[in-house]
């Protein structure tokens, strides 16, 4: 249970007679993952997608903890699936969808969770910040299909890997200035709101695939996303590699995180690791996204 007995924390204080104090919210910002994402159930809905049945999130697991301390907190969820650091401040590009850019692909706000009209989150982000000055918690999730798209489309992967060390440091740099951006946007306009951004975990063991060294190429990049998180008063980072990748994490055989990969995410249907099948899916399973809403709790607790 999440406790807090600061004015902009999330246990109310008395207000004076005949005023109602308002209710604190929770703004969820990201990709994917903030969404809640789940392929197998997105597959079954579509072309009629619900978005309110992508309800076993991180965003709904954590809300859900910091509700026992104030229930009447307001989750505001603007997650969109695809995005990256770049569609995140630029927006698709496409009239009525967010993420997308120039190889990934654009997803309809009607899907939202909460569609946002101006198409771009980041100044939805800010303009839910300018007008609610109770948003006293931020989550933020971005990197991910950056990395993704880049591995595809400039290093032929996962069929091989043709990229070098100066191309993937150029590639991190970028992400680390946008996310940089976008968090001293962020804590401008809530400068009394924690922040906490979740890092990157790695869905495909590299020793089993093609990439060299999967686990720590995805260390490299949360260390400089930590980097930037440190460097922003408010602002915290919760790193899911080591649970997640627990055997790369520490430097041994990425085979050993196969276990917790199948555990903790849908790439291994039927049980089995298999990243290339069609029903293999990177998101986290619903415990994954349990494990994500208890690491982001810890980290809240801890700053």
């Amino acid at each position: 249970m999440i406790h807090s007995n600061s004015t902009n924390g999330l246990t109310g204080t008395c207000s004076p007679a005949g005023t109602t104090k308002p209710a604190p919210t929770y703004l969820a910002l990201g990709d994917s993952l903030s969404y809640g994402y789940h392929a197998a159930q997105f597959n079954s809905e579509y072309p009629n997608v619900n978005p309110a049945s992508f309800n076993a999130g991180f965003v709904d697991d954590f809300g859900a903890a910091l509700k026992f301390a104030n229930p009447n907190l307001q989750v505001v969820n603007d997650g969109c699936p695809g995005e990256t650091s770049v569609t995140f401040i630029n927006g698709s590009g496409v009239p009525g969808y967010c993420a997308g850019g120039p190889t990934g692909m654009p997803f309809p706000y009607v899907w939202l969770h909460h569609p946002y009209g101006a198409g771009i989150q980041l100044a939805d982000a800010l303009s839910i910040l300018s007008t609610n000055h109770n948003v006293s918690v931020i989550t933020f999730d971005i990197g991910a299909n950056d990395v993704l798209q880049f591995l595809e489309h400039s290093c032929g992967f996962p069929a091989t890997f043709t990229c070098g060390a100066a191309q993937i440091g150029a590639e991190f740099t970028g992400v680390v200035e946008n996310v940089g951006f976008i968090l001293g946007q962020l804590h401008a306009a809530a400068p009394h709101a924690k922040i906490v951004e979740l890092g990157l975990y790695d869905p495909y063991p590299a020793a089993v695939l093609r990439a060299p060294g999967g686990d720590a190429l995805v260390a490299q990049l949360n260390t400089a996303l930590a980097g930037v998180a440190g460097s922003i008063p408010d602002v915290s980072f919760a790193n899911p590699e080591p649970v997640f990748n627990p055997a790369g994490h520490h430097g041994k055989a990425e085979t050993g995180d196969i276990p917790t990969i199948c555990l903790f995410t849908a790439v291994c249907p039927g049980g089995t690791y298999n990243p290339m099948s069609a029903n293999a899916d990177i998101h986290p399973t619903t415990l994954g996204y349990g494990v994500l809403a208890a690491l982001i709790g810890l980290d809240y607790l801890a700053h």
